[in-house]
């Protein structure tokens, strides 16, 4: 027996749900997303420590010399 277009339809609507769901759940555990989002968080403190070190570094410096 043949699915109708309708029954093809709905099908396809169920199968994009599943897979919408299994995918929010896959990226909220999934351990390499996390290692990333820990990966990013480093990475975006390390550049706000250099800024901030920079920063202090070339205000010493301006002080030291007079400027």
């Amino acid at each position: 027996m043949a699915l109708s277009d309708g029954d093809k339809a709905e099908c396809k609507e169920i199968a994009r749900q599943i897979v919408k769901e299994v995918m929010v759940e896959h990226v909220s555990t999934c351990p390499h997303a996390v290692m990333l989002k820990v990966l990013m968080a480093r990475m975006v403190g390390i550049g706000l420590g250099i800024g901030i070190a920079s920063g202090g570094t070339m205000f010493g410096l301006g002080k030291l010399f007079g400027v």
